[in-house]
C-alpha cells in the first residue's frame, strides 16, 4: 500500500464467522472528504510473518460490511483501507483484527473452551458464551469480562455432542461471533480418588463402621466398598454425600480377627467395556484395630495386650495415626481412658486388677488431624464370677485288693477353671480333714484318685475331693464319702470266722443310697463265693467245716451296691478292704491201707487242709529206696497196685498260708 494521504480511514468494528467458517466484517463509514472514491480494500494474512493480500474490493462507498468466503476459523489478521483519486491515494489502516476462533477440548464431562482476542473495541467489554441444544436453539451460558479468553462447561449426560459459539458486542452495536466449536463429549474419566477416614469395630456385633472423605469430583454418583478377601467390589453406596456405612457382608466379624476394607468413588456413566460405572481405583486399605491378650496372670492381677503395627499404605483404624487411647470399663461403670500411648506402641500392660471385678478393654487409635477415633474389638476379663464346676461327685470308693489302697472314683465338670484336684481324708466326719493327694486336671470327666498313704486294712476313712483353680484357690468340693471297712475274728479250733463291716456313705447325695451289701469269701486262688446279701445287716458268721480243701488264707470283702435312680446316671458299687485269716495246715497221715476195693481205706491218701495246693508233693519208696509213686495232686492217693504186702516209706512236702515249706516223712503198711 502506497500513496498514503490524509483521507479519513474506515474503522473495523466487528468480525463474525458463520457455520461455513466464512467471515463477515463490519466497519464505520469514513467521512466524505470530496475525494474521488474508488474502493475499500480488505487485506488478510494467515501468519504475522507473511505480507497482507487483498481478499476483497468494495466499490460502494456506502457499503459497511462484507462477506469473505473461505475457512477463516484459524488464526489470521484482517485490515481495511480506502483508495481514492483513480487508485492513486490510499488511506492509512487503522485496525488489524482477527476472527474469534473458539477451541474446544474435554476431560470426562468437563468441556474446556479457549479463544483469542479479536483486537476490536467492545461496547461493553464482555464475551458472551452460547450453547446450542440438539434442536439448534442457542442459549447464553455465561459472560466473561475482557481480557479473559477461557471458560469451562460441564455436560449433564455421559455422552453428548456439544456446540458452542462466542459473541462480543462491538462499538456501534454490531456483533462479533466466533466459529461454532463442536465436540462429541464422552465421560470415561473416573471420579477423583478418595480415602477412608476411619474403620471402627462395633463391639456388640463385630460389624465395621466406615467413614470416608467426599470425592472432589462433582459427578460422583456413589462409592464402592471392597473387602479384603479378593478386593472385588462387595457393596455399593449411592449418593456423593453418603460418607458412612456399616459393613456387614462376607461373614465379617472384627471381634475375631482384623478386617481390611477400602473405598472407591464412581460416577453415573456406564463403561460399556468394563460393564460398570466409571470407577476410581480403591485407595488406602484400612484394617480394623484388633487386640489380643499377650499374657494374663490372673493370680497377680496383671494383663498384657498386643496388636499389629500399621504398615505403609495399610492404616489401622484411622488415616493418620496419632496414638492409642486405652479405655477400661470396671464392672458396669462408664468406660475411662486409663492410658494414652504413642503411635509406636504395640503392647500395653495393666496391673492391679482386683478379684471380684469384671473389666472390659477397648484400645482406640486416634487421628488428631481428622478428629477421628476408631474402636478395636473388646476383651472382657471377669475376675468376679469364677467358672466353678457344676458338679464334683465321688462315685464310689473301691479298694484294690492287690495293693490294699483305696481308689476314690470321681466324676467332675471339665468345663470349669479346675487345674488340679486334691484328695482330703479324715478318720472321723468332723471336718478335721487333711490333704493327702493332688492330681492334675486332665479333661477327663471320670477318673480315680488313689489314697497312697491310707491304711485301708485298719480303719474306714472319710474322703472329700477339692477342685483348685490356677491360683490354687478352692472352687469346688465334692460330698463326703466313707469307705466300707471289714474286720473280724477267727476260731481255729472250731473253724468259725466272724465278720463285721461298716456302712458306706456317699450315695445319698446323688439321690440314691445303698441298696444291699454283698459279702464275698475268697479262698484258694481267686475262687469267690457270695455268702450273704442284705440291706441293713453288718455281720456274718462263717463255718468252715464243710470246706474240703482251701488255701491257708480265708479272705472276705463287702460290696455296697447303689440303688437305681442316680441323678448322674451311675450304678456304682463301693468295695471294702480284703480281710484275710491265716489257718495252719491240718495233716492226717494213715499208717496202713487195704487196697481191696471195698470202698474203705483203699489207698494211701494224706488228709490235708489249709495248705497251698499249688505246692504239694507226695512220693512213695520201696524197701530198696526205689521211687515207685509220685503226685502233686492233693486229691490223688497211692493205690498200691502191683505192689506186695509190706512196709513202704513216704515223704510229703507242702506249704502253709505264709508260703513256708513243711516236710513230713514216715512209713505206711500195705495189707492185702
Amino acid at each position: 500500500m502506497v500513496n498514503l494521504f490524509a483521507q479519513t480511514e474506515p474503522s473495523l468494528r466487528c468480525i463474525s464467522l458463520d457455520e461455513n467458517q466464512d467471515a463477515t466484517l463490519s466497519w464505520i463509514q469514513p467521512a466524505d472528504t470530496g475525494s474521488d472514491f474508488n474502493a475499500y480494500l480488505l487485506y488478510y494474512r494467515n501468519n504475522v510473518a507473511n505480507s497482507f493480500s487483498i481478499v476483497s474490493q468494495i466499490t460502494d462507498f456506502n457499503q459497511t460490511s462484507v462477506l469473505v468466503n473461505g475457512n477463516y476459523a484459524t488464526f489470521g489478521q484482517f485490515t481495511l483501507v480506502q483508495v481514492v483519486n483513480g487508485f492513486v491515494d490510499t488511506s492509512a489502516a487503522l485496525d488489524t483484527v482477527s476472527p474469534i476462533v473458539l477451541g474446544i477440548s474435554s476431560s470426562g464431562r468437563v468441556v474446556s473452551l479457549g479463544w483469542n482476542n479479536s483486537g476490536l473495541e467492545s461496547q461493553d467489554s464482555i464475551y458472551r458464551l452460547y450453547k446450542s441444544d440438539f434442536l439448534g436453539n442457542w442459549t447464553q451460558l455465561e459472560t466473561f469480562d475482557f481480557p479473559l479468553t477461557a471458560a469451562h462447561d460441564t455436560t449433564v449426560a455421559c455422552k453428548e455432542e456439544v456446540l458452542y459459539r462466542l459473541e462480543a458486542k462491538g462499538v456501534g452495536g454490531c456483533i462479533s461471533r466466533s466459529n461454532q466449536a463442536t465436540k462429541n463429549v464422552i465421560d470415561d474419566l473416573a471420579p477423583a480418588q478418595t480415602n477412608l477416614l476411619c474403620a471402627s469395630v462395633d463391639t456388640a456385633t463385630g460389624l465395621v463402621n466406615l467413614e470416608w472423605s467426599k470425592s472432589v469430583s462433582e459427578d460422583t454418583y456413589g462409592y464402592m466398598l471392597f473387602y479384603f478377601e479378593d478386593f472385588n467390589r462387595t457393596d455399593t453406596i449411592f449418593g456423593s454425600d453418603s460418607l458412612s456405612y456399616t459393613y456387614y457382608k462376607n461373614g465379617i466379624d472384627a471381634l475375631l480377627r482384623p478386617e481390611t476394607l477400602s473405598v472407591a468413588p464412581f460416577d453415573s456413566c456406564f463403561d460399556s467395556v468394563n460393564l460398570w460405572y466409571n470407577q476410581a481405583a480403591d485407595s488406602l486399605r484400612f484394617s480394623t484395630m484388633f487386640i489380643d491378650t499377650a499374657a494374663f496372670d490372673k493370680c497377680s492381677g496383671k494383663l498384657a495386650f498386643e496388636w499389629p503395627m500399621p504398615r505403609k499404605g495399610f492404616p489401622v483404624g484411622v488415616r493418620n495415626l496419632s496414638g492409642f487411647r486405652v479405655y477400661r470399663q470396671d464392672n458396669n461403670e462408664t468406660p475411662q481412658v486409663i492410658s494414652v500411648l504413642s503411635s509406636l506402641d504395640s503392647v500395653f500392660l495393666d496391673s492391679g486388677l482386683v478379684a471380684g471385678n469384671k473389666y472390659t478393654y477397648v484400645i482406640c487409635p486416634f487421628d488428631e488431624i481428622t478428629g477421628k477415633e476408631a474402636l478395636s474389638n473388646k476383651i472382657v476379663i471377669d475376675l468376679g464370677k469364677k467358672n466353678r464346676p457344676d458338679y464334683l461327685y465321688i462315685k464310689s470308693i473301691v479298694n484294690n485288693h492287690e495293693s490294699g489302697l483305696n481308689a476314690i472314683n470321681v466324676y467332675a465338670d471339665t468345663t470349669a477353671e479346675t487345674v488340679a484336684y486334691g484328695l482330703w481324708r479324715s478318720m472321723t466326719n468332723d471336718n478335721k480333714f487333711m490333704k493327702v493327694e493332688v492330681v492334675d486336671e486332665d479333661l477327663t470327666s471320670e477318673f480315680p484318685i488313689s489314697d497312697e498313704s491310707g491304711s485301708a486294712s485298719q480303719t474306714p476313712y472319710y474322703y472329700q475331693v477339692f477342685a483348685y483353680d490356677q491360683c490354687n484357690e478352692v472352687i469346688g468340693r465334692s460330698q463326703i464319702a466313707k469307705s466300707v471297712y471289714v474286720q473280724g475274728t477267727k476260731n481255729v479250733q472250731d473253724l468259725i470266722n466272724k465278720v463285721t463291716w461298716t456302712n458306706y456313705e456317699g450315695f445319698d447325695t446323688a439321690d440314691t443310697d445303698v441298696d444291699y451289701y454283698n459279702l464275698y469269701r475268697v479262698t484258694t486262688g481267686s475262687n469267690e463265693d457270695l455268702l450273704y446279701s442284705d440291706e441293713r445287716t453288718f455281720k456274718y458268721t462263717d463255718n468252715l467245716e464243710a470246706i474240703d480243701l482251701v488255701s491257708g488264707s480265708i479272705c472276705y470283702y463287702v460290696e455296697a451296691q447303689e440303688t437305681s435312680g442316680n441323678v448322674y446316671g451311675f450304678d456304682e458299687a463301693s468295695v471294702s478292704n480284703l480281710l484275710c485269716f491265716d489257718y495252719p495246715p491240718t495233716v492226717f497221715l494213715p499208717n496202713a491201707f487195704t487196697p481191696d476195693n471195698d470202698g474203705r481205706n483203699d489207698s494211701f491218701l494224706p488228709l490235708v487242709n489249709f495248705i497251698d495246693p499249688t505246692n504239694y508233693e507226695l512220693v512213695i519208696y520201696d524197701r530198696t529206696g526205689l521211687l515207685i509213686f509220685k503226685t502233686n495232686d492233693p486229691f490223688e492217693g497211692w493205690s498200691g497196685d502191683s505192689e506186695n504186702t509190706g512196709v513202704y516209706a513216704y515223704r510229703l512236702v507242702l506249704s502253709n498260708a505264709r508260703g513256708e515249706t513243711m516236710n513230713y516223712a514216715g512209713k505206711v503198711q500195705l495189707i492185702r
